[in-house]
């Protein structure tokens, strides 16, 4: 096998299947064995010199096959740096002072916004029809013909599953659901639930976009913890009547053909008021979240895609919390996790997530740094494939300190425990002033980035990777995926919502969901040898 390259992000763990013929990139100048010292050196050096394997990508640890498109199934650029040629109106994202209502800390104006003239989709498109307004260069309209996202056994498991599942009477009101055996087809496909977010927001029109051509259906079960009513209105309002959704009171009764909808709150009384804040939004958000995360626990999903809450109207006695993941982290009982930020072509953790900017410097720590460190090299092990990660590790102060003139923490606290860390034979390098290293690109050389608070590490990452972004709850043992958005109350029931940002959350969980089986399956034979 080729000899690595030490200022290459590391491949996946997975070869490829025979037959296969790999992807051989150009190899890079060899440089200094500790890597690149500065981004501009880094920069110097050509962007993709590494191998991939045929069945998974090192970023994201996607199949090569699926990595290449757009979210409709269309082809992507084959080099990430052309994100930066598309006009800018593509990536949305204005102010807003409204109240913060993403998870990753983010606010209303935080949205997947379609451009009112090129990227938005109208009802022709919808019904098939052509619309000379649509953005030919990413191939929006999502066709049947194309290839999905399913991996290559995935055409003999549908059969079994379909035999499994049955094909009875179908409701969408709920009261006839389908009776299922428990758990039909489990063994073969993954059941993903999705949490309803506050339903005056863009979490309904976003899950039902993302669902509304049955495509996802042939690799997951999705489950929606919301409201049959509610979607209906939503359908409605958005003119998506051409699909069925199926109602059902249990996971155990639902149908892996469809797209099924559990209600979670008695909404026989309530209505949608898109853009509005009202506190019965809040609290049957509150709802779909408890009765996903029962399922979570019990098993009965494999994963957990949430959508955007307020987080203001959400609280209540039961839900003092931040956000989603400091509620996820005292429900399954975990001491620390890490926020992180992924996308095809970047990664981005943070040292201090939800933390107010003048509470930041107490909390960079060496112990800190070093936690989430260590819980960034577990997940990109277990969740993303890649055997020996490689990760950069941003300054706290602008120009990383400026060796003291400018701060001591880089040379009080950084510099020493990654020097630790690579002592160790550990792959971390740093510390990078922040606005050179993503200036000069300095990232496509690492599997992942460690920044030192919340604007430092996301801000730069929606800059790159809005459209895709996915936040991701790394060190949990269950997993959990949220668009890289908020609420979007001004442009909530509007059809301006750009549903990229959930498809990729629900991708990023099948991924990572199937990535953490295999690689506890795989250390679980590790250990039966050892112990033989």
């Amino acid at each position: 096998m080729e000899q690595r390259q030490s200022e290459e992000p590391n491949s996946p763990r997975i070869t490829p299947p025979a037959g296969s013929t790999p992807d051989v990139r150009p190899n890079s100048t060899q440089g200094s064995e500790s890597g690149p010292t500065t981004p501009q050196q880094a920069e110097k050096q050509p962007v993709d010199n590494r191998r991939e394997t045929s069945k998974r990508d090192n970023r994201t640890g996607e199949p090569r096959n699926e990595r290449d498109r757009n979210r409709e199934g269309g082809p992507r650029e084959s080099n990430p740096n052309q994100r930066d040629n598309r006009p800018s109106n593509n990536r949305a994202g204005r102010d807003d002072k409204s109240v913060d209502t993403g998870d990753a800390g983010t606010t209303p104006g935080d949205r997947a916004e379609r451009p009112p003239r090129s990227g938005q989709r109208s009802k022709n498109q919808r019904d098939g029809q052509p619309n000379n307004g649509q953005r030919t260069n990413e191939n929006r309209q999502r066709d049947d013909a194309q290839p999905d996202r399913s991996r290559s056994a995935s055409d003999n498991r549908m059969s079994q599953r379909d035999s499994m599942s049955g094909d009875g009477d179908l409701y969408e009101d709920g009261n006839q659901p389908l009776q299922a055996t428990e758990y039909a087809g489990r063994e073969d496909r993954l059941v993903i639930g999705i949490s309803l977010g506050d339903y005056n927001g863009i979490g309904p029109e976003v899950i039902l976009k993302a669902l509304q051509y049955n495509r996802l259906q042939k690799i997951c079960t999705p489950v929606i913890y919301g409201s049959m009513r509610i979607l209906n209105r939503y359908r409605n309002l958005l003119n998506l009547k051409d699909w069925n959704l199926n109602g059902t009171q249990t996971v155990g009764q639902i149908s892996h053909k469809l797209t099924n909808v559990i209600t979670c709150w008695p909404d026989q009384n309530q209505d949608i008021q898109p853009g509005q804040v009202t506190p019965d939004a809040g609290q049957a958000a509150l709802a779909c979240l408890q009765r996903a995360v029962d399922d979570l626990k019990d098993g009965k999903i494999d994963a957990l895609v949430t959508a955007p809450i307020n987080k203001n109207n959400i609280q209540s006695e039961e839900f003092k919390f931040p956000g989603h993941t400091e509620y996820l982290a005292e429900q399954f009982g975990v001491q620390d996790n890490l926020m992180f930020l992924v996308s095809r072509t970047l990664r981005v953790g943070v040292v201090t997530g939800h933390v107010p900017l003048g509470r930041v410097r107490q909390n960079i720590t060496r112990e800190r740094i070093s936690q989430k460190l260590t819980l960034m090299m577990q997940s990109l092990k277990q969740d993303f494939g890649i055997d020996k990660p490689k990760i950069a590790v941003l300054g706290l102060n602008p120009h990383a300190g400026e060796e003291g003139l400018l701060g001591n923490e880089e040379n009080d606290i950084i510099k020493p425990l990654i020097a630790d860390w690579r002592n160790k034979g550990q792959l971390v390098f740093g510390p990078y002033p922040a606005d050179g290293f993503f200036g000069t690109r300095a990232y496509t050389k690492f599997d992942a980035v460690l920044a030192m608070y919340h604007d430092q590490g996301l801000i730069p990452f929606k800059a790159i990777a809005f459209e895709e972004g996915v936040n991701f709850t790394a060190g949990m043992p269950v997993v959990r995926t949220s668009p890289d958005h908020g609420t979007a109350y001004d442009i909530a029931g509007k059809d301006l919502a750009d549903e990229t940002s959930m498809l990729q959350a629900i991708y990023t969980a099948i991924d990572i969901a199937r990535n953490r089986k295999e690689f506890l399956e795989l250390e679980a034979g590790a250990l039966k040898k050892t112990i033989h």
